[in-house]
């Protein structure tokens, strides 16, 4: 009997252990969201339907740091507004580049201005959209602050997208979300 009592309170232990952990568990994954400043939304439609839809975080460049740092006072820039968006089948940016090595300068996939707007306090969207006249895959698109397709030094961030087939006709949206977070 005393055996069977001794046992029966050390599973009772157990498992109020164990689910005090996962209680515990829970409560530490609430408090560590993961929150990226700098967001990048892509999106492919084809005849109506959304047929692509990804969302994944960027890499502020150097040259984007530094124009950032410009900005702030260093060298008095005031009139460089980053909106433009380009799209190339570029794999594994780094923050060191300067331009998208390989950026479509054709098939209706050129780099072009997106429409800004303010999202809140500390953060601004731009929003570029494309129709596709070519068959190919895009895999890098980069928010850049000169409207010259293909032009080096003025990427200011860059992120790399599962492959993303777009065919003729294609609806591509890409939208950057950038944020300086306060506090």
């Amino acid at each position: 009997m005393k055996t069977g009592l001794t046992a029966t309170a050390i599973a009772v232990v157990i498992i109020a252990a164990f689910a005090f952990g996962f209680y515990q568990g829970q409560l530490l994954a609430v408090q560590q969201e993961v929150n990226y400043p700098h967001m990048v939304n892509f999106v492919v439609t084809r005849d109506g339907e959304v047929v692509y839809n990804y969302t994944t975080h960027n890499i502020l460049t150097t040259i984007g740091a530094r124009l950032a740092r410009n900005v702030f006072g260093f060298a008095n820039e005031t009139a460089t507004q980053v909106k433009y968006v380009a799209l190339s089948p570029d794999t594994s940016p780094d923050k060191s580049w300067t331009k998208l090595p390989n950026e479509y300068t054709t098939g209706g996939l050129e780099r072009k201005a997106g429409t800004p707007s303010i999202v809140n306090e500390t953060a601004f969207q731009v929003v570029a959209s494309w129709t596709s006249s070519t068959t190919t895959t895009i895999k890098c698109t980069a928010l850049h602050w000169s409207g010259t397709g293909g032009s080096d030094n003025n990427m200011w961030a860059v992120a790399t997208i599962p492959d993303a087939s777009v065919i003729s006709g294609d609806n591509v949206q890409v939208t950057w979300t950038v944020n300086t977070p306060d506090g």
